[in-house]
């Protein structure tokens, strides 16, 4: 179990010439090596910023170099070549093949000039195999656990607040929320701990969002221009897409993604809207108008206050729930069936696998704002087959499906519009969708100019001048729920 840690003089460690790194090449010597390892511009750029980093902070004592003797009294390194590469350059920038890094390997050689190591401490296993076995745990990822686990963004987040003292906006967010169970929901306060904490602070630290949620960044510290409850709705409604409509960082990267996320924030839950409904003059008894006070104040940073756009003072975070508009009422932020990223979230239990692929790009990889042409076309073939599927099923159980119009067995080749409505009718006789569900279903399938029918979905396949529109295909989608969840309990 002891390892065999020695102290090795620097000039007899060296490249492996066979490095998995350099393809099918084998470096015929030293200088070889140098070459392949630079070979590739951003590897060289990475091992140059490698090289600056050693001459700032010297060698990571968490790593030691893993090496293997061989026949000429030398080390061969099988484990942190990178950074012996960078020594070398570092010691010799004359070394460095890449011309445009040369100036810049020179600079950091006369930083570490006086100071560069003669002997460096490394691990010595006897052959390369025995090397083998913790070179590819340390590259191969996790392994179970027994390889390296990286810390996640909540433990890098959390690092970072205890070196600079510092909480990150995300980080505030959350607290926030946590801290006002008053004025955010139990969802909402569950929920926002499942949300990566970079992705909240890459969300709130934007100017835009800043501005739709109507928050300010003070001293390193969220301020809220209004009360937080003026705010909450629309953080609410934030946290709901990230975790039940499929949005996620790559949602809010850009400045243009952050723009069509909060695009599908309700206006009505915006916080400039609430702040002018809390402010509407309402009338007395006695008939005289009076100004409500639940819109401005001081806002909240977590238990600071800050200064507002209005000369009223008021609690921070916590104060006036009760008043989130001109009505007294707190204004609760309700899920929209069109903020969903993906036209069908919902758990469905297809047994078919050339079903369930079809499902499961409709439910995770075919975005509707994006891609709203496959979206249509792939979501009328899921109809059909669904309606195929069952009608199979039925078959063979004895229990057949008919068609609604003439009683005759259904069969895959009828028109869509009536394969819907004879399974719609069948479902309504089983007991497993309602009367009204199945007449809305049907009604919605056989029109001829309504959005949504069979009519309408084929145009997306078949028109060249009828493009779908994402709000009308999540309305459509949720109107042949009932049916689909049926279909598939």
């Amino acid at each position: 179990m002891k390892r065999d840690i020695r102290s090795i003089n620097f000039n007899l460690i060296k490249l492996d010439q066979e490095n998995v790194r350099f393809g099918g090449d084998i470096a015929q010597n030293q200088r070889e090596a140098i070459e392949l390892m630079l070979a590739d511009p951003e590897d060289a750029k990475k091992i140059l910023k490698l090289a600056e980093h050693i001459a700032l902070y010297g060698l990571d004592p968490t790593e030691l170099q893993l090496v293997t003797p061989d026949d000429e009294g030398n080390y061969i390194v099988l484990e942190g070549n990178r950074r012996l590469t960078a020594l070398k350059l570092l010691q010799r920038p004359d070394l460095c093949t890449q011309e445009k890094y040369y100036k810049d390997f020179l600079a950091a050689h006369n930083e570490i000039a006086r100071s560069f190591p003669s002997e460096i401490e490394c691990s010595v296993v006897a052959t390369r195999e025995d090397g083998d076995v913790w070179v590819e745990l340390k590259h191969t990822g996790q392994n179970g656990g027994a390889g390296r686990v990286p810390w996640d963004s909540d433990i890098r987040d959390e690092r970072r607040a205890r070196q600079t003292g510092v909480e990150s906006i995300g980080r505030q967010i959350r607290e926030i929320v946590r801290d006002n169970p008053e004025i955010f929901n139990e969802i909402a306060i569950s929920d926002i701990y499942q949300i990566p904490v970079t992705t909240l602070t890459r969300l709130f630290a934007s100017k835009r969002a800043q501005d739709a949620f109507a928050v300010f960044i003070k001293d390193r510290q969220i301020q809220f221009k209004y009360k937080l409850v003026i705010s909450a709705p629309s953080i609410e409604f934030a946290i709901r897409m990230f975790r039940h409509e499929g949005y996620n960082v790559n949602d809010v990267r850009s400045d243009d993604d952050r723009k069509t996320f909060l695009s599908h924030i309700p206006p009505e839950l915006s916080p400039e809207h609430l702040h002018q409904q809390s402010i509407k003059p309402t009338t007395t008894p006695d008939g005289n108008p009076t100004g409500s006070e639940g819109g401005a104040g001081q806002g909240s940073s977590g238990g600071s206050h800050s200064g507002s756009e209005d000369d009223e003072t008021t609690d921070s975070g916590s104060g006036s729930p009760k008043k989130g508009g001109g009505n007294g009422q707190k204004t609760k932020a309700k899920g929209s069936s069109k903020s969903r990223k993906y036209l069908i979230p919902w758990s469905l239990n297809i047994t078919n696998s050339r079903i369930n692929e079809i499902y499961r790009e409709l439910r995770s990889m075919l975005e509707v704002e994006r891609v709203p042409n496959a979206t249509a076309i792939t979501f009328r073939v899921f109809l059909e087959v669904s309606c195929d599927d069952y009608r199979s099923r039925m078959a063979h159980t004895g229990s057949g499906v008919y068609r609604h119009d003439n009683n005759k067995p259904l069969t895959e080749d009828d028109k869509l519009a009536i394969k819907i409505t004879s399974v719609a009718k069948h479902l309504e006789s089983a007991g497993l969708i309602t009367k009204p569900e199945s007449k809305a279903i049907s009604r919605r399938a056989a029109g001829t100019q309504t959005v949504g029918s069979v009519d309408h979905l084929n145009q997306f396949v078949h028109s060249t001048a009828s493009p779908p529109l994402p709000s009308e295909l999540k309305d459509v989608a949720e109107e042949y729920l009932p049916m689909l969840r049926a279909i598939w309990p």
